[in-house]
């Protein structure tokens, strides 16, 4: 029975890091296209990457993507030039 829920506990995991790794795209590829500002993708990344250190560390990149983009586009992280 313990073998059951520790490959439960497991799976749940894998799938829980996949989901999260799909949005980290997701925010990524909407912000890079301008359907979504560097304000609001940041604001989602801050509140992925508050939910463990791990995932702290899988939205520092996605941040720093962010961060680019708002230099790119002046400073202006309210701007979406795609929508």
């Amino acid at each position: 029975m313990l073998d059951i829920e520790n490959n439960h506990d497991r799976e749940t995991q894998r799938r829980a890091l996949a989901v999260e790794g799909a949005i980290l795209l997701l925010i990524d590829g909407l912000a890079a296209r301008g359907t979504i500002s560097a304000d609001e993708a940041e604001d989602m990344l801050r509140i992925l990457s508050k939910s463990s250190d791990f995932s702290a560390a899988r939205a520092s990149s996605s941040l720093r993507i962010v961060d680019h983009l708002r230099r790119l586009r002046a400073g202006d992280g309210a701007a979406t030039p795609g929508a």
